[in-house]
């Protein structure tokens, strides 16, 4: 059982170091970090996305340079 126990959360650990992270980089040269995918809401002109602290973030699609996937 302890075994058991012991591979799951060595996987579960693995997981969670391979998810998938975003850098935003914008005009002025600052970069932030995501992860979550930033989805542009067309309605608004802003990116929606969660940053590394869990909050959630609206960015403003002009002052947006980059988005890539790291």
């Amino acid at each position: 059982m302890k075994k058991m126990i012991i591979g799951v959360m060595i996987c579960l650990s693995f997981l969670i170091g391979c998810a998938t992270k975003y850098q935003i980089v914008l005009k002025d040269g600052q970069k932030l970090k995501a992860v979550t995918k930033p989805v542009l809401d067309n309605n608004t002109g802003y990116y929606n996305y969660v940053d590394e602290d869990g909050k959630k973030v609206l960015l403003k699609e002009a002052d947006v340079l980059l988005i890539k996937e790291k």
